[in-house]
C-alpha cells in the first residue's frame, strides 16, 4: 500500500472544556490564543469554499486561534470530533515527527456523476509558497475511493508540517482553482471576534448558540 493511502495526522485540542482556560495548546501569548467559551462564530464562519464543475470542497482550519472563537456548542462539536479520533491522531504525531502541525477538516461533495477527486492536490498558498499536506486521515470509510456521486460527501483531516496561517491571508488551491475567501472575508472577522472574546473573557461573560449544532458528517 502506498504511503499516501495510510497517512495520518495530529491535532492537540482540549479534552475537557472550561470557560476560563484553553487546553488546546500551550501556545505563546504572541500567537493570541483566546480561551474557549467566549466566542460567537459558527462553523461556517471558519470554512473556505472552493468548487469545480464536479466537486464542492469545504476547508476548515482546526487551529485553537480560530476554533476557540466558536460559540460554545460549535466548539464542543469540533472538540468531540477530534477526541473520537485521538488514538489515530497520536499515532500520526509520532509517525511524522511534527510537534505543532497545521490541521484542517476537509469535506469533498459530489456535484456530478462519477466525480473523481485527488485529495493530495488540495494545497495552501501562503506568501508565494505551496503548503502541501504531509498526512491525510480519512474520516469517511470510503474516502480513499477518490470518487463521488451527486450529493455524496466524504471527509478527512489534513495535516500540514507547519501551522496554518489563520491570522494572515492565504489561499486554497485545487489544481487550477483558487479560493481567496480567507483573505477577503475571514481574517478581518476573526481579528474582530478575537478582540470581542478577550473583552467577554475579562468580564466572565460566556456565550453559547441557541440551536443545536449538527455533528460533522462522514
Amino acid at each position: 500500500m502506498r504511503r499516501s493511502a495510510a497517512l495520518l495526522l495530529l491535532l492537540v485540542v482540549p479534552a475537557v472544556w472550561h470557560p476560563r482556560h484553553s487546553h488546546a495548546q500551550n501556545l505563546p501569548s504572541s500567537e493570541q490564543v483566546v480561551p474557549p467559551g467566549f466566542g460567537t462564530l459558527k462553523q461556517e464562519d471558519l470554512q473556505i469554499a472552493l468548487a469545480t464543475s464536479a466537486l464542492s470542497i469545504r476547508f476548515t482550519p482546526l487551529d485553537p486561534r480560530v476554533i476557540n472563537l466558536l460559540a460554545l456548542d460549535a466548539y464542543k462539536a469540533m472538540e468531540a470530533l477530534v477526541a473520537s479520533n485521538r488514538h489515530r491522531i497520536d499515532s500520526a504525531a509520532r509517525y511524522n515527527a511534527v510537534s505543532r502541525p497545521g490541521i484542517a477538516y476537509v469535506q469533498f461533495y459530489g456535484l456530478a456523476p462519477g466525480a473523481n477527486f485527488d485529495a493530495q492536490s488540495l494545497v495552501l498558498v501562503f506568501r508565494g509558497r505551496l503548503l502541501r499536506p504531509i498526512a491525510i486521515l480519512p474520516y469517511s470509510p470510503n474516502f480513499n475511493d477518490g470518487r463521488l456521486e451527486p450529493r455524496q460527501q466524504v471527509t478527512a483531516f489534513y495535516l500540514f508540517e507547519e501551522q496554518i496561517p489563520v491570522l494572515e491571508p492565504f489561499s486554497l488551491q485545487y489544481y487550477q482553482q483558487f479560493s481567496t475567501e480567507w483573505t477577503s472575508n475571514r481574517v478581518s472577522k476573526i481579528n474582530t471576534e478575537r478582540q470581542l472574546c478577550l473583552l467577554r473573557a475579562s468580564k466572565g461573560t460566556t456565550t453559547t448558540t441557541t440551536a443545536p449544532v449538527p455533528a460533522p458528517t462522514r
